[in-house]
């Protein structure tokens, strides 16, 4: 489950496209933040995608990818060119295939190939029709879907929405947000051949007249159950409010949002945007990265937590002009390692769900504070684009994690769901955090 938004110039302050995304999936699913180089094929080249290989271009672009550890692809990401894209799962009637590119497959090589807006839609849409979609997408739990993404560049953005080799997309205006589920319906520019044809002949609709893309496609049970239809809306109306005057520091704030209920807490969390698993059944997954951008013509900005729960892990900038990842990023992997920037977040945000809400108020301000110098500096231009610039933002990220987990010890327990405890005391075993 994931949350995925973006305002063009015309709805920020500053009149650069702003985009955002959190990550959902398994909780410790370890998503690393991974920078590829442009690089040259030689013709017949071929690149291994997940489950598939499929022809090789003769070059590939400089991409930031957020990047479940053991895929190919990535959940969201953006390149040298100022292009982002953020994928959704989507339940729908039509069974998923076996095998073929997955819906993060698309997006890294769309990203890879492309060099605007247009031209990844245009990229997905022939991959999808040349080598289809399909394959487990899940890490421990096997789960197979349709996707949709959300793509921008400075100028544009588009949604594209896919059931099989089918598609259908329309051009943003202003503002827009995908969750998991189907969000156009009637209101598309262009679909593919076959896609209205085939809800008719199978009684999705009773004629082409009637065709609505979300109410013939979508799985009823699934998508209730993944509550996407709330979170989009949630989504959407945070975004309507500050149409604008929209900021990158407000896009963070809607990754981080836990809706407007005051009794809110992580062993209940429901559909929210920041997503906070709770059980096997229900609320299985995790906000486990995020990624915003804030995207000019000359320009491109992009800050990632690089860890789970956006609201307890602050943001750092990353892939700016001829850097690397932060000295001192260590990558994570299935097992828990201590070195790992992601595990080190990790051990510290499970620890605050035993007291979330006083932890919450130990761990806010700090991360607060220091963002909006960080932002205020890096986008008003007094802080130069450059290595010294995203090393010594990551190294104040990491202390400020580092130093308030001493914080938490000593904190009252919060009264919690039994099943909810379980399941964490589970995790924990599993992936050996004390």
């Amino acid at each position: 489950m994931c949350d995925t938004i973006v305002a063009l110039g015309s709805a920020t302050k500053n009149g650069t496209t702003l985009f955002g995304k959190n990550s959902d999936r398994e909780p410790d699913e370890v998503q690393n933040v991974r920078i590829y180089r442009r690089r040259q094929h030689k013709p017949g080249e071929t690149v291994r995608c997940t489950y598939i290989t499929i022809p090789q271009v003769a070059q590939t672009n400089r991409v930031l990818l957020c990047q479940p550890f053991w895929m190919f692809g990535a959940e969201m990401g953006a390149n040298e060119y100022g292009v982002i894209i953020g994928n959704e799962a989507l339940f729908t009637k039509e069974k998923p295939a076996v095998t073929g590119l997955t819906g993060m497959d698309l997006l890294r090589l769309a990203l890879e190939r492309s060099r605007t807006a247009k031209q990844a839609l245009e990229t997905i849409i022939h991959l999808l029709e040349e080598h289809g979609q399909g394959g487990n997408c899940g890490y421990r739990q096997k789960i197979l879907y349709m996707n949709s993404f959300l793509i921008a560049d400075h100028g544009e953005a588009y949604v594209l929405e896919t059931i099989k080799s089918w598609w259908a997309w329309k051009r943003v205006k202003d503002l827009w947000s995908i969750s998991n589920v189907i969000s156009l319906e009637k209101d598309f520019d262009v679909c593919s051949p076959g896609l209205i044809e085939n809800a008719v002949k199978k009684r999705y609709c009773r004629r082409e007249a009637d065709f609505n893309f979300r109410k013939c496609y979508s799985d009823k049970i699934m998508t209730w159950g993944a509550k996407g239809a709330q979170r989009q809306n949630r989504s959407r109306n945070m975004l309507s409010l500050r149409k604008g005057a929209l900021t990158t520091a407000d896009f963070m704030a809607i990754l981080r949002d836990h809706g407007n209920d005051p009794k809110w807490s992580p062993d209940k969390s429901g559909g929210t945007i920041c997503m906070h698993a709770a059980d096997k059944l229900i609320r299985r997954s995790q906000s486990v990265c995020s990624l915003a951008g804030n995207i000019g013509k000359d320009r491109q900005l992009y800050y990632t937590t690089g860890a789970a729960n956006p609201c307890m892990s602050p943001y750092y900038p990353v892939f700016l002009p001829g850097t690397t990842n932060p000295g001192g990023y260590k990558e994570g992997a299935a097992e828990y390692d201590a070195e790992s920037f992601w595990w080190q977040s990790e051990r510290l945000n499970r620890q605050a769900l035993w007291h979330f809400a006083s932890a919450f108020e130990i761990i806010q301000p700090p991360i607060d504070e220091y963002e909006q110098k960080m932002l205020s500096a890096i986008e008003s231009g007094q802080l130069p684009p450059d290595q010294a610039t995203v090393d010594s933002c990551f190294g104040k990220a990491k202390t400020l994690v580092q130093h308030w987990g001493a914080m938490l010890d000593g904190l009252a327990s919060q009264k919690l769901k039994w099943r909810f405890r379980r399941y964490w005391q589970n995790y924990n075993k599993i992936n050996g955090i004390a």
